[in-house]
């Protein structure tokens, strides 16, 4: 991407959940390149990206000291208030936060080891996605626990999709045309990964995921929050280990462990609508725990300006939009049906009598990455042109893999 006009160059991407790997790869011509390779694994997709970024017709870059640094987007960073670049004492903190993001931080281990032994001469800046909500009040983050729990053991929520939340703030604040500081947005990122979040003046408040990603709403595979009662009960009256328990509400739960179908809303959307009684379950529990965050979140904030839909299911499904919407207007948020069916983000969907808009965003993490770099990296690295180029590494939020933008 070059950091001066936030232009995507090349993008990449490797996906080996099947039995093997689809790889694709578009490049400065928006050619799109994709086929089926005997590969898999993070070192694989990196050295393939960067043989592409030379190698393919047009060539993303003539040579690769045309790069300035490679970012590298990591979920859990504990700490970390800001993007920083690694080392080896980042690494070894980054590695110790890996239980507690046991389905992201692994894969950004792994794709971070595989990019520096190919480009070991450049920069590697870590951004985070739990750096957003480092604005997080003490009483929204510390849990009523004891206070040995918190205080050595570090236990507290943190907070994550901040590089989506982060982008969205700024969205809507360009799309509203009103000051950032007098705005109280209520934001759901909705992927496979589900959060949302509190935020007024561009500083985040309040979040619905916690010391995990596991924690807050209803997701694909994830369970969100659950009465930790239950936890203590199937292990001790149904015979599971903790890490049994750990796998089930990680892989088995959400979407997929209601409906006994799938955790894709696309899928269950369709199952629904054919009757499938557990897929009509599953969409209402995930529907009413939103609706209940939105409510929950207004009330943080004192009132709601807009509320905002992105990320897979946020950008694409008018029907979960439309469902999560119903009977809002008690704060002050009215669905346009007509504009909600039509959607192409970035929207306004909400009437035009609505006090609060409704706004549906692309969300751009890739950007929010280059920002945060561009802050840390010396610039004087110039790319073609006179432009500086970042090479960005998000590890897919449901599948091992490597998206490089």
């Amino acid at each position: 991407m070059e950091t001066t006009q936030h232009r995507v160059v090349a993008t990449g991407h490797a996906d080996w959940a099947g039995t093997s790997t689809q790889y694709q790869y578009i490049g400065p011509d928006q050619n799109k390149h994709a086929e089926r390779v005997s590969w898999k694994g993070h070192a694989e997709a990196v050295r393939r990206f960067i043989t592409d970024l030379l190698k393919q017709k047009p060539p993303a870059l003539t040579d690769l000291s045309h790069l300035a640094a490679v970012g590298h987007r990591v979920v859990h960073g504990g700490d970390y208030t800001t993007a920083i670049q690694i080392t080896p004492d980042v690494r070894s903190r980054i590695e110790q936060l890996r239980t507690l993001a046991p389905l992201h931080n692994p894969p950004s281990l792994e794709t971070l080891a595989a990019a520096e032994a190919e480009l070991p001469n450049l920069p590697h800046i870590a951004t985070f996605d739990t750096a957003f909500h480092s604005t997080l009040p003490p009483k929204a983050y510390t849990y009523p626990i004891p206070m040995k729990w918190t205080r050595d053991w570090g236990i507290r929520r943190f907070g994550f999709h901040g590089l989506s939340h982060a982008y969205c703030s700024n969205q809507a604040t360009n799309m509203l045309d009103r000051p950032r500081d007098e705005l109280r947005l209520v934001i759901c990122h909705l992927g496979h990964g589900c959060s949302a979040a509190a935020v007024q003046g561009g500083r985040c408040l309040d979040t619905t995921m916690g010391f995990t990603p596991l924690d807050g709403l209803m997701m694909a595979t994830r369970s969100g929050s659950i009465d930790p009662g239950i936890l203590e009960y199937v292990q001790n009256n149904h015979g599971l280990s903790a890490e049994q328990v750990g796998h089930s509400l990680n892989h088995d739960s959400g979407l997929l462990g209601v409906s006994e179908i799938s955790g894709d809303l696309r899928q269950l959307e369709e199952a629904a609508n054919d009757g499938h009684e557990l897929a009509q379950l599953a969409i209402g529990i995930y529907v009413h725990r939103i609706r209940q965050a939105i409510g929950a979140l207004t009330v943080t904030l004192g009132g709601i300006d807009a509320l905002i839909f992105t990320a897979g299911v946020g950008e694409n499904s008018s029907g979960i939009r439309r469902l999560i919407c119903s009977d809002l207007e008690c704060l002050g948020l009215e669905l346009d049906t007509e504009a909600n069916t039509a959607c192409q983000p970035d929207a306004d969907i909400a009437t035009k009598s609505s006090r609060g808009r409704i706004l549906v965003i692309a969300t751009r993490e890739d950007l929010t990455m280059v920002r945060e770099i561009q802050a840390i990296i010396d610039l004087s690295s110039q790319g073609p042109g006179g432009v500086p180029q970042v090479t960005v590494s998000k590890s897919n939020d449901k599948l091992p893999g490597i998206s490089n933008s």
